[in-house]
Parts: structure tokens; sequence; C-alpha cells
């Protein structure tokens, strides 16, 4: 096999990460029923996304990949926080989208990932990176150094 790369995404990714979003999706729903039609405009949608995500600079994506399949990923939302006198504001880092695919868990690659984010994110000085995982991440997140705080509050629309 070959060597585990982690590196941020680039233009030339989208097609695994839309397919990888798609199976993710299915395996976490698997009473979800797409079709055609829904799955092209998923795709159409999803590809924008990625297009628009990976040329800014309010997302990052980082991936882990042998040879040229991505086996897993993190979405990473930079989050401005309005300023405040008397010190410099950080933005935060809303990590969102963590996947590893099925054939390759167990190996270690997701807390890899987590550690090179958490790294990366440490260089740049972010504030803080924020999850809500589900009820499955929640011993992967609290195994890689994260821990639960106060539930933060939501109007649903």
């Amino acid at each position: 096999m070959s060597e585990l790369i982690m590196r941020t995404a680039r233009p030339d990714d989208v097609a695994q990460l839309t397919e990888m979003r798609y199976e993710s999706t299915l395996e976490h729903h698997p009473e979800l029923t797409v079709t055609d039609e829904q799955r092209r405009d998923y795709t159409d949608e999803m590809q924008e996304f990625l297009i628009e995500a990976i040329g800014s600079e309010n997302w990052v994506v980082w991936l882990a990949e042998y040879g040229e399949e991505i086996v897993g990923h993190a979405y990473l939302e930079m989050v401005r926080k309005v300023p405040r006198p008397g010190r410099m504001t950080k933005p935060f880092i809303y990590m969102t989208n963590v996947y590893t695919r099925p054939q390759h868990r167990g190996l270690g690659i997701g807390s890899r990932l987590a550690q090179v984010i958490e790294q990366w994110a440490r260089e740049l000085e972010h504030d803080f990176i924020m999850v809500w995982p589900s009820g499955r991440g929640e011993e992967f997140y609290t195994k890689n150094g994260y821990s639960a705080c106060s539930v933060p509050m939501e109007l649903k629309l």
C-alpha cells in the first residue's frame, strides 16, 4: 500500500469528495432512497460547493490519501468572531463531515487526520475547534483530546 498522505483538497479532488459525501450519507441513512434526478441535483450542488470552498478563505478540506484514493476527510469552516477591544480576535474552526471510508477504519487514519488538523490550527493560532459529533463520534473525539462543553442553543427555523 502507498504511504498515507495528509493534505488539503485541490480542485481535482472534487469528484472523489462528491462521491464520498454521497456514500457517507447513505451509510448513515440506509433508509434514504435517492432518485437519479436527486443524485444529479446533489452532484451539481456538491461540486459547486466544493469548487467555491476549495478556493475560499472560509473553508479548508483536509484529506487522508493513499496513492490516488482519498480514504478520509474533514471539512473545516473558519468562523470569524466579532472583534473585542484589548485582544487580538482569532477565528475558531467548525469541523464537520469527518469521514473515513469503511474499509480503512480502525487503522488510525482519522486520529492522524485529527492530529494534523490540530497542529495546523495551532500554527495559525485559531482559537478552538468545535465539533457536533454523532453519538458514535463522541468516543473518537474524546480519544483525540476533545472534551464536552456546554450544549449550544438553537432556534429551529
